[in-house]
């Protein structure tokens, strides 16, 4: 059905670690852990006995310094994630040659087959956990934390396409 090769750079794989990384369920709690800050913060600003609780009051005083603790604690990670995130990718590559040659990748109706320098694997479609994509780069989960990777910018996009089909036509859930 389709066969592409590609090399992987530190930039690809750290496209496909920021994809792997990123949980569309995590930003509803974020996105409400903001709105309560903010709606704290004007609570504040705005009413005279919410600040005379806070002067007087030592729970409300641990309550505001828990919640801003942990405002600062997020931003700490959110800003910390991407450094993290390239310097894993650059350790990956260094210390995984064969991700730094080309790798040949294959697909059928019977399975997803990847070929490295060191490696030969071929994958039956059922035992593909599942599959994400963005604009740089296409996942195939082996696992939830194991995934390999394919550089849309060095490929093809009918072969894209091509696996795109595959991994849906063979019940391979898209992430």
């Amino acid at each position: 059905m389709g066969e592409f090769t590609v090399t992987m750079r530190e930039e690809d794989l750290y496209r496909g670690f920021l994809l792997n990384a990123a949980n569309r369920n995590l930003r509803p709690v974020m996105l409400a852990a903001l709105v309560v800050l903010t709606l704290l913060v004007m609570l504040l600003a705005i009413s005279p006995s919410a600040r005379s609780s806070l002067a007087c009051n030592a729970l409300t005083l641990m309550l505001l310094g828990a919640v801003f603790l942990t405002a600062f604690l997020l931003a700490l990670v959110l800003l910390a994630r991407r450094p993290i995130l390239r310097s894993m990718a650059r350790r990956t590559i260094e210390q995984r040659r064969e991700l730094a040659t080309p790798v040949e990748w294959s697909f059928d109706d019977r399975s997803l087959r990847i070929t490295t320098r060191f490696t030969r694997s071929d994958f039956p479609w059922d035992s593909l956990r599942r599959w994400r994509e963005d604009d740089h780069v296409l996942l195939v989960y082996l696992a939830d934390q194991l995934f390999h990777a394919v550089p849309k910018s060095q490929v093809d996009e009918n072969q894209i396409t091509a696996l795109r089909g595959a991994l849906e036509s063979h019940g391979v859930p898209r992430r």
